[in-house]
């Protein structure tokens, strides 16, 4: 570089750095200005601005609000350092009701936060409010309405507004106006609803709420005690004006409570509740602790832990569908359909298509009031009293203890106190099984009709689900059950059923009789215990029972086990609800052509090891 080149660059340097500080001072300056400027202004302010001024024009804009008289006892601040706040205390709102005054609301503190500038030239423009501890009264009327019956501000906005067709709300412009954020502190509410002549309080309301304008869409979250539960809520709406004035308004709600939380997003009326289409979402994961706080127990539900629901619920004239319904109680999942239709002068009916994983057919039959085991002593409620049902059920698993079934097809049809559950078909034991059950009153009270029919199953799985005592069938076999019950408990009370059994086979055991025991003892003994024969086994090749059962005891029409070399039957009565038997058997061998290895006995005592007791053939006499 040559030494004539070098002022040159050091002027256009210079030239760089002048044009900086006069930019810096265009821009620092005027911030210095207006930071200065509202500083002076605030230490300014309580000389500048009438505080009498700012009082009077937050009491008036509550009156103008809510349309009511407004009073104020206490003593009122004002504050402009960080922020020009105004708070008003002992605030009571109220209106005449023509014999007296009702009070509508008390707010032990009122504080709201406000433009300086409009002030200053005598219009304070207020936002920020914050309520601490507000006790309010709010009416349901009959209609489902709130009671807005006034000519405040917001009930103008409540009156001019209409939807705009995106889920939001229009109103007209002279009807529209600031709010601002709105929080609430330890307050109380009170809902008074004169359809039902009910009352409902929150305590402790902790609330904020972000609401710009009376045209905008509100949001906000609140804490509450509700019956000495904590509660807490979520709400968005982009019509708060049209929610407020009971019509239809989307919102998207959530809350939780301990045990329980909720989700909600759909059209809602208050006077209506729920309209149209909504996403529903429930996940209990304390069934019982929330059964105790709704006070509402179902039979059925007695073992449920957990839960949880999600569906679309659309709301039609006079049916409410539960759509893409998915749901799970304990470990089990299902989804399906649903519908609960309502006709005039008549009961509602639920109808619809469910699949399940797992299906428990004793809480469901618990669910109707049929018990069939020990459960409580104070049956609960049944949704039988209120509802009818017209359902089909499919199952990857069932459970009726002790045993399992596996794919499940089901319907359960109820009309006022008549009720039929039909187990379609099912793989049950190596084979198949199919049941109906049938009958009136609560919980079958007035009788009920049970046939169940079992094909190709494993009867000593059967025997040893049932825990049957003494010798035991094994092999494949079909069982045809029909049979009249009465009372409830049916496993307590057994001899409360009437009917018939028949149950036959191929190619079995039966096991815990061993014939060659029997022959050897019945030589020289007039009695002995079956156990004392030995540990062996009747094997057969068909094997075939006809029972007729009523008050507690069964009469064997017939009993044949064939082997391929001897025969085996029964007959007599086993008075089952002593767990006793009495019965003649004979054991033969017609490949013997003779009467020298038959035996004919009587049997009789408890099942697990009855008496044998040979009776001597009949002596032929020779002519």
């Amino acid at each position: 570089m040559s030494e004539a080149d070098r002022p040159s660059r050091q002027d256009d340097g210079e030239a760089r750095r002048m044009k900086l500080r006069r930019l810096l001072k265009l821009i620092v300056v005027p911030i210095v200005v207006l930071v200065l400027g509202s500083i002076g202004l605030r230490l300014a302010a309580p000389h500048l601005v009438s505080s009498a001024l700012v009082r009077s024009a937050l009491a008036s804009a509550v009156s103008r609000w809510t349309g009511h008289d407004v009073t104020i006892d206490g003593v009122s601040k004002l504050t402009f350092w960080p922020a020009p706040q105004v708070t008003l205390t002992g605030i009571t709102v109220s209106r005449d009701d023509g014999t007296s005054r009702q009070v509508l609301g008390e707010i032990q503190a009122l504080s709201a936060s406000f433009s300086l500038i409009s002030a200053l030239v005598g219009e304070p423009r207020f936002n920020a409010f914050e309520f601490v501890r507000p006790t309010i009264r709010i009416e349901r009327g009959v209609d489902g309405g709130l009671d807005w019956s006034n000519e405040g501000r917001l009930s103008e906005a409540v009156r001019s507004v209409m939807p705009n067709g995106t889920d939001g709300q229009q109103i007209d412009a002279d009807a529209d106006a600031d709010v601002g954020s709105v929080e609430v502190i330890d307050g109380s509410i009170l809902l008074v609803d004169a359809a039902s002549g009910r009352q409902f309080e929150a305590r402790g309301v902790n609330a904020e709420v972000d609401w710009p304008r009376l045209s905008a869409a509100l949001s906000g979250t609140a804490t509450l005690v509700y019956k000495g539960v904590p509660v807490t809520l979520k709400l968005e709406t982009g019509a708060p004006l049209l929610l407020i004035g009971g019509q239809d308004s989307f919102i998207k709600a959530s809350s939780d409570i301990p045990g329980m939380a909720g989700k909600f997003a759909g059209v809602v009326n208050l006077r209506h509740g729920f309209a149209g289409s909504s996403d529903i979402e429930l996940s209990l994961t304390d069934v019982p602790a929330v059964a105790a706080l709704a006070r509402m127990r179902v039979a059925g539900t007695e073992s449920w832990k957990k839960a949880s629901l999600k569906t679309r619920l659309i709301k039609a004239e006079d049916e409410w569908r539960l759509e893409d319904l998915s749901f799970g109680i304990n470990d089990g999942k299902g989804q399906g359909f649903m519908a609960l239709r309502r006709a005039p002068d008549s009961r509602p009916i639920l109808s619809g298509t469910l699949a399940l994983d797992q299906l428990d057919l004793e809480n469901l039959l618990q669910s109707l009031s049929i018990e069939i085991g020990d459960r409580a002593d104070v049956r609960l409620p049944s949704l039988t009293r209120w509802i009818d049902f017209d359902l089909r059920l499919s199952a990857a698993t069932a459970t009726l203890a002790p045993f399992e079934l596996a794919d499940v097809g089901a319907s359960l049809i109820g009309r006022g106190d008549q009720l039929k559950l039909v187990i379609a078909d099912s793989e049950f034991l190596g084979g198949s099984l199919s049941a109906r059950i049938s009958g009136s009153g609560d919980g079958f009270s007035e009788g009920a009709e049970l046939a169940v029919m079992i094909g190709g199953a494993r009867l000593g799985d059967l025997a040893k689900g049932l825990a049957l005592e003494g010798p035991v069938v094994t092999g494949t076999g079909t069982i045809d059950l029909n049979a009249r019950l009465t009372g409830s408990g049916w496993r307590r009370n057994v001899e409360t059923m009437s009917g018939t059994l028949r149950v036959s086979a191929n190619e079995g055991q039966l096991q815990g009789f061993d014939p060659d025991g029997i022959r050897r003892l019945a030589l020289d003994r007039s009695y002995f215990q079956l156990s004392a024969a030995g540990a062996g086994k009747f094997d057969f090749e068909r094997f075939d029972m006809s029972v007729r059962f009523a008050d507690g005891s069964a009469e064997i029409e017939r009993c044949n086990f064939v082997g391929s070399d001897q025969t085996l039957s029964f007959s007599g009565i086993i008075p089952y609800s002593r767990r006793a038997l009495a019965m003649i058997g004979e054991l033969s061998s017609p490949s013997a052509g003779s009467v020298s290895s038959d035996v004919r006995f009587f049997t009789g005592g408890g099942f697990a090891d009855p008496v044998i007791s040979p009776i001597p053939y009949p002596t032929v006499k020779t002519p």
